[in-house]
């Protein structure tokens, strides 16, 4: 019925962001000279790989959502490039992007609000196929009471109402509503934050079965750095719109480089009190993302973004930007950190 992905070269990203910006600007007083602009996503660079999950994690309001959204298209953005199996999709007209949208789904954070009170299951799941006309009446039916099956529903499930269904479940149905059209990208925004603790982990491990069994690549947007951990092979540490740390899951955890990503680790809780450490001291409270510049001024505020949280800011993070690249000038792709602490001298204080 369905057609079969695209195959893609081992070892080629599927994905590939390249100072990727999506900033929002609104006027400001009477004149207009001035507008308030979040930097929402401010020059977000990362590549993914078939069967790879990266997780980004951050603090409400860092921007991983809008980066989840942007990189689907569901935002334009502003500057940068997104390259879907080696085609640049950042300024596609729509009929460019319908043929593509198959390939490339989103799992939504609320299970409530993202389905039609007004559907039944088996019409809100089938509505892709529907859509991207795929297949038959008959072959539809028999692909969403499939697909219901392999998210643990089964086909009984169809012909029931969302609000018939526990938060668990509906999450269940939005997966299965994602995973009908056989992607290769699946996007997860905050997919098990509206959950019971009880049943997060049944979502995030029939997540990791499914990918396991399609072999699609997928995005894990979250603000919990275990549950990311735990879903990811690499983990990005997003602040205020921009990557400060991308590691290997397992190597993050173990020995994070960057303060903030050292306090996000040490502030979730761990059951044994032996083994709790001293969390990191972060001073003062997330700053705004919120500035008011000149209108369609592209100039970015000098220094760190966590500089005035951050327990080790030196000088230099006050007036210069730290970049992205490997820790202390070394190769290894596998590790970069946006931190002087861990960058050379020479590079960190020069011009």
């Amino acid at each position: 019925m369905t057609s079969a992905p695209v195959p893609v070269a081992q070892g080629h990203p599927i994905l590939e962001v390249r100072g990727l910006r999506r900033w929002y600007r609104a006027p400001l007083g009477v004149t207009g000279r001035r507008e308030r602009v979040v930097r929402a996503v401010d020059g977000v660079s990362f590549a993914l790989r078939p069967r790879e999950t990266l997780g980004l994690v951050g603090e409400s309001g860092c921007g991983k959502s809008t980066l989840g959204r942007t990189v689907l298209r569901l935002e334009r953005p502003d500057a940068g490039e997104i390259r879907f199996d080696g085609r640049d999709i950042a300024g596609a007209c729509e009929a460019d992007l319908r043929p593509l949208r198959r390939r490339m789904q989103l799992v939504f954070q609320d299970p409530w609000s993202s389905l039609n009170p007004r559907m039944r299951v088996g019409a809100i799941v089938r509505e892709p196929l529907d859509v991207h006309r795929v297949g038959s009446a008959a072959e539809r039916s028999e692909a969403v009471c499939r697909i219901l099956g392999a998210v643990g529903l089964g086909p009984e499930a169809a012909g029931r109402f969302p609000h018939e269904f526990s938060g668990g479940q509906r999450q269940r149905i939005g997966i299965a509503r994602a995973l009908v059209l056989g992607p290769e990208l699946l996007v997860c925004d905050e997919p098990v934050s509206a959950l019971d603790v009880s049943v997060r982990a049944q979502v995030l491990n029939l997540l990791r079965d499914l990918q396991g069994e399609s072999g699609l690549a997928m995005l894990f947007v979250a603000h919990d750095i275990a549950a990311v951990a735990h879903m990811s092979d690499r983990v990005a540490v997003m602040y205020l719109g921009r990557l400060v740390e991308v590691a290997p899951s397992e190597r993050l955890v173990a020995a994070p480089l960057h303060p903030y990503s050292r306090a996000l680790i040490e502030a979730v809780p761990v059951p044994d009190p032996a083994r709790r450490g001293r969390p990191a001291p972060l001073h003062g409270d997330p700053p705004t993302p919120v500035a008011v510049v000149p209108r369609g001024s592209l100039e970015r505020p000098a220094g760190c973004g966590f500089a005035g949280r951050c327990p080790e800011v030196m000088d230099r993070c006050r007036v210069r930007t730290p970049s992205l690249e490997p820790p202390g000038g070394g190769s290894a792709a596998d590790v970069r950190v946006a931190c002087f602490l861990h960058h050379d001298v020479g590079e960190a204080e020069g011009a």
